[in-house]
């Protein structure tokens, strides 16, 4: 179980290795991310310029096998900071800064690999664009949609046709007589010639591990390596949640002004929220009723307040306090106060809050805690 907490921290990088591609460039991937701007399988260019939020946390996938956690505040180049310079910036006892080899992950083989592995079989029935290595066609997956289990191929170029056919759920080969080429637009044809979709083909050099995942980004396979990043980041990378206001860190309001929140999760989970007011009670405000959902999608910036949900500062002085909780898994049953948004739960509620989260077994759990003024 992972229960962590965001708190204020300078900018932090975390070094790990992972199995290594040939390319020498600081050419980058977005592995994960809770800071609005950057998605999942994104690339991050040689010299890039990149900024973090405080309490936001991004990780980073290079080509030269280098996979580097940023914790915000960030500004600066990631692929400027090796392995000395973050030990140079990290003093005795400073447990912002760690380095670790993942041997217990590769104990249990490498993720990247089966995470591109699994990406870079295709469904032909797909539109958009698709990566393949140089020299090793493509597995075809089943299409999802019921009733293509035998496809043509079509080279829309040239017109060289081939059929596929899957007897199972498992994949098939590509077709021998169908050679590929970088650019090749593929369609792929019903028996009764109906264009079901159509690939666009980018082939890509590098044979495997980080380099072969950098090239696919920069490619634009954006469907695969986010994919494969998300495989990646299942395996080796905590859930994370970033929380913050309107107003940046440290927000203040005069009595009766709207209070605007933000909050995104690194991947899909279940959120939970809650408000301390000036009388120091707990007062959910995510999920808004029991009818709501509480279950996020990642990625995606999440507003905790608006038309629907209203949070307004009172009508005096007071210190507030918005503190989330991510799960992996639907807390429903184990929350306090989940039917009961927006209304101030008993004395004991903050206490029940603290056992539910620290009763969790088997579970990925993040927190954030943000602090508001209201002057």
């Amino acid at each position: 179980m992972f229960n962590r907490s965001l708190s204020k921290a300078l900018g932090t990088a975390a070094i790990l290795a992972l199995g290594c591609g040939q390319a020498a460039a600081a050419e980058a991937v977005v592995v994960s991310s809770s800071a609005p701007g950057f998605v999942q399988g994104q690339l991050v260019a040689d010299g890039q310029a990149l900024r973090l939020p405080d309490g936001a946390n991004a990780t980073l996938l290079f080509a030269n096998g280098r996979l580097l956690r940023l914790r915000g505040p960030y500004d600066g180049v990631p692929g400027d900071m090796t392995d000395s310079a973050v030990s140079a910036r990290a003093g005795p006892g400073d447990d912002r800064f760690m380095q670790s080899d993942l041997g217990a992950a590769r104990a249990l083989g490498n993720p990247l690999d089966a995470a591109l592995d699994r990406a870079l079989a295709i469904d032909p029935s797909v539109s958009g664009v698709q990566c393949v290595k140089a020299g090793s066609p493509p597995a075809l997956r089943r299409p999802a949609e019921p009733g293509l289990d035998r496809l043509t191929l079509q080279d829309m170029a040239g017109g060289e046709r081939a059929a596929v056919s899957w007897t199972d759920n498992g994949p098939t080969p590509w077709p021998r007589t169908l050679p590929l080429a970088d650019g090749a637009d593929i369609g792929a044809l019903r028996p009764d010639g109906t264009l079901v979709g159509t690939l666009h083909v980018r082939m890509v050099g590098a044979t495997g591990g980080a380099a072969l995942a950098v090239g696919m980004a920069s490619a634009g396979c954006a469907g695969q390596i986010a994919a494969a990043m998300a495989g990646l980041r299942d395996a080796m990378v905590p859930l994370d949640l970033f929380l913050s206001a309107d107003r940046g860190g440290g927000p203040a309001y005069r009595p009766g002004e709207d209070i605007r929140l933000l909050v995104q999760t690194d991947r899909d989970a279940h959120l939970y929220c809650y408000l301390r007011n000036a009388r120091a009670q707990l007062i959910p405000i995510f999920p808004a009723g029991a009818a709501m959902s509480a279950r996020v999608a990642g990625n995606v910036p999440l507003s905790l307040s608006g038309d629907r949900m209203p949070l307004r500062a009172g009508e005096g002085p007071a210190d507030l306090e918005v503190r989330c909780i991510a799960a992996s898994r639907n807390l429903d049953d184990e929350m306090p106060g989940r039917a009961a948004a927006f209304r101030p739960l008993s004395e004991d509620a903050a206490v029940q809050l603290d056992r539910a989260v620290s009763r969790l077994r088997e579970t990925e759990v993040a927190s954030a805690h943000l602090f508001l003024k209201v002057r």
